[in-house]
């Protein structure tokens, strides 16, 4: 009789403990989810994403104008008509070659004699 009186007491506090645990933790995902909490993670996490979004398109601005200096660098060179302006001389770089512009080149159908098909 006493093993049974034992064995009785062990399992009502080990009952009793693991109620008072599930209580708590159903009690701690109840608070986590209140309208209050919810919206200050939500407010949290807005202002993280915020930051994110500036950086990104900011970010994104520098690499369009680098784009955008590069590519209109490229048509100047290719399209430039008149004299091109001399640039101030520094004693740091020698002059290197100068690229001919293609209005100085005669035609390449005119090198060859070839004529271009017509598609």
């Amino acid at each position: 009789m006493f093993k049974r009186v034992t064995w009785m007491g062990i399992g009502m506090a080990l009952g009793a403990a693991g109620a008072f645990r599930a209580k708590r933790k159903v009690e701690e995902a109840v608070e986590r989810y209140l309208p209050e909490q919810v919206a200050d993670r939500a407010v949290t996490s807005a202002r993280g994403v915020g930051s994110v979004v500036k950086a990104a398109a900011q970010e994104g601005r520098d690499a369009m104008r680098a784009t955008e200096s590069e590519l209109r660098a490229r048509v100047e060179a290719r399209t430039f008509v008149g004299e091109r302006p001399q640039p101030a001389v520094s004693a740091a770089s020698p002059p290197g070659p100068r690229r001919q512009s293609r209005a100085a080149s005669p035609p390449s159908d005119m090198v060859t004699g070839r004529r271009r098909s017509r598609r």
